[in-house]
């Protein structure tokens, strides 16, 4: 990995200072249909799914969607930030959006059940964490790392530096302790982040003497796609603070997943929160913040509108943070994009066949 992509702690300190609660979370532009509202010395004129969503520079494939497609297009998020994937896709669900918001809120890709490695979806296992975590949130997944595949995620003490996301006193306490060790390294991130959310999480070795902070970067990300963070910005500050919105009541989801990145066992953690904006309009946000191989993070947000009597109009944008190095050359990226959208418009035509069984 690039050396230059690196962002340490000195760094982070001063982009939180520069644009943590004061700056990129401060205020949130208001949705309310039809209506003008001041914010700050602006005044912003707004309302239903075309406002908004022509507000955030996004054009609705009407024609499609209507006859009932999932489209995918391209988000080139910050002009193809290095390490960075972005896609965004428009579909129509039956359902008002406070429905419609839930189903994607609650999906579980696996139904529940423990899925085979071979022949089925990326997640393999999907389970919730009680706020606060208790021990029993972790009896699947101590089961599940008893055995083949998912007990090669013990063998952390071999492998090439940077490969496996986890600093050196982790490693320690994962050789050490082995299935133990891991729920307690986990145990400690979701309880970093109940604490103080996604702002408090820090940077993952990535490679020799060079790491990537996840929070850092997607902070830029977004601040460099400012009308669609104004959007979201609630809901966003939510994820930031760790689930928690002091100001408004924000449902939450907590859980881990096993699952297969690069052919590789994976553990990944994450939140998801969700709640009613003005106008009628639900939002939903997914984000893994820790995963320990493959990619370092990933967020996914909807915007569900009334579209019409019955149907909703649901847009998700999903940013994903992986090497920059294995996207360095021109054919790669695009390839890696083409790959990226066929997962996020497959994922989305698992939530429309739950909404729309």
């Amino acid at each position: 990995m690039q050396k230059g992509f690196r962002v340490n702690a000195r760094c982070w300190a001063f982009l939180c200072g520069w644009m943590g609660v004061g700056g990129l979370w401060a205020v949130e532009i208001p949705l309310r249909n039809g209506t003008e509202e001041k914010v700050g010395v602006q005044e912003i004129k707004v309302g239903g799914w075309k406002e908004d969503l022509t507000r955030m520079g996004f054009e609705v494939p009407i024609e499609e969607i209507d006859q009932g497609q999932i489209v995918g297009q391209k988000w080139l998020i910050a002009g193809g930030r290095p390490g960075f994937l972005g896609a965004k896709v428009f579909f129509l669900a039956s359902g008002e959006p406070e429905k419609v918001a839930k189903s994607i809120f609650l999906f579980d890709p696996t139904g529940g059940k423990t899925l085979p490695w071979k022949g089925s979806g990326a997640v393999k296992m999907f389970q919730k964490i009680s706020r606060p975590s208790v021990d029993s949130d972790w009896s699947r997944f101590r089961e599940a790392l008893g055995g083949l595949p998912f007990d090669t995620i013990l063998q952390v003490q071999d492998q090439k530096e940077g490969k496996l996301h986890l600093h050196p006193e982790e490693i320690v306490q994962i050789t050490q302790g082995k299935v133990s060790g891991w729920v307690s390294v986990l145990m400690k991130l979701v309880q970093t982040f109940h604490r103080g959310g996604w702002k408090e999480t820090i940077g993952v070795p990535s490679g020799a003497e060079a790491e990537v902070d996840f929070d850092a970067e997607l902070r830029e990300v977004l601040k460099e796609n400012g009308p669609v963070r104004d959007e979201f910005r609630r809901l966003l500050t939510a994820l930031a603070y760790g689930g928690k919105d002091e100001k408004e009541k924000i449902e939450v989801n907590d859980y881990w997943q096993l699952m297969e990145v690069d052919k590789t066992p994976t553990v990944a953690l994450g939140c998801g929160v969700a709640r009613s904006g003005i106008g009628g309009r639900w939002e939903v946000a997914d984000m893994n913040y820790y995963v320990s191989s493959g990619y370092f993070g990933s967020i996914s947000f909807y915007g569900v509108w009334p579209y019409s009597e019955g149907r909703s109009l649901v847009c998700r944008m999903d940013v994903v943070q992986t090497d920059p190095s294995q996207l360095a050359q021109a054919t790669a990226r695009m390839v890696a994009e083409g790959m990226f959208m066929r997962e996020v418009r497959g994922a989305c035509e698992e939530i429309k066949r739950q909404i729309n069984p």
